[in-house]
């Protein structure tokens, strides 16, 4: 009795470790899920920033919504370094004002680059509209002024502090890898190898069960032989019966004990009933024989 319900203590334990650790899997399996998600978020944006940086305006854009990332601090103290800002794509340059915070493109040493100024000033060019810009934090309006075709959109006042720096470390080769590319081939190994785990245990477990199948069937047939064997036994018993009723009704015959008009005689009678008698001991003789084979046999 103690044994058993040791066992059954056992296997209870067993049964709650097992649940603990299909829990942890689970877990563990949900949170790189999400991890693979925001990897290829991260991925799709990046690949669609560095797209559009080489082709339209060069502004990644994503539904009129312009993703900057501010590199100086001449905005300072409305937009610092480092800041990741969204701008509204601009249509119409008539809407702007001055006192309005725009991106822009303009010439900075010698280079084509992306500005994020204040309009101080606006000047009317006939066909087109002229922008007059200064930094926040500048004591001079830009030297160059902004003609309407070069401005790409609109600060609307949203930021992310920080988020600049990692924005722009995405759109280097080896942030792109650490980031992007480490993430997703640890998920598809760690996903890979789950798979060829499943599928071992998948095997594992139909080998298991074809291995007991081929027991059950292997204690299966001593039964089914056992049973061939008594019904041929049984058979062969009831031949020899019929061989020996076959041979006492010859006997009887024989001895003329079925003549009609004759009434049978003391001594004939007495020699019928001696072969009567030898033939059925000869009958018990062989089925006791049998018997004894099978018990035999049985042992």
């Amino acid at each position: 009795m103690k044994n058993k319900v040791s066992q059954d203590v056992s296997t209870e334990d067993e049964a709650v470790v097992g649940k603990k650790e299909g829990k942890g899997k689970k877990i563990a399996n949900t949170i790189i899920n999400v991890i693979l998600v925001i990897a290829i978020v991260i991925a799709a944006l990046c690949t669609y920033i560095s797209f559009v940086s080489k082709s339209g305006s060069g502004v990644p854009s994503i539904f009129g919504i312009e993703i900057l990332s501010i590199q100086t601090e001449s905005m300072h103290p409305t937009i610092e370094p480092g800041d990741l800002i969204f701008d509204k794509r601009v249509k119409d340059t008539s809407t702007l004002q001055v006192g309005d915070i725009i991106t822009y493109w303009t010439i900075i040493d010698g280079e084509r680059v992306l500005n994020t100024h204040r309009i101080v000033e606006i000047y009317d060019g006939g066909n087109y509209r002229i922008f007059a810009t200064k930094g926040d934090k500048n004591d001079v309006e830009d030297p160059l002024t902004v003609h309407e075709s070069e401005v790409v959109g609109k600060y609307n006042g949203a930021r992310i502090r920080g988020a600049g720096k990692v924005f722009d470390f995405l759109q280097t080769s080896t942030g792109f890898l650490i980031v992007v590319v480490v993430p997703v081939a640890i998920f598809f190994i760690f996903h890979l190898v789950q798979f060829f785990r499943v599928l071992f245990e998948y095997q594992n477990v139909k080998n298991r069960l074809a291995f007991e199948q081929e027991r059950e069937n292997a204690e299966e047939d001593p039964d089914e032989e056992k049973k061939k064997l008594e019904e041929l036994r049984k058979e062969e018993r009831e031949k020899l019966e019929a061989e020996l009723r076959e041979k006492l009704k010859a006997e009887l015959m024989a001895s003329g004990a079925d003549k009609p008009g004759e009434g049978p005689a003391p001594e004939k009678a007495k020699t019928e009933a001696e072969l009567r008698a030898e033939i059925e001991a000869e009958l018990r003789a062989k089925l006791m024989a049998e018997a004894q084979n099978k018990d035999d046999n049985n042992t």
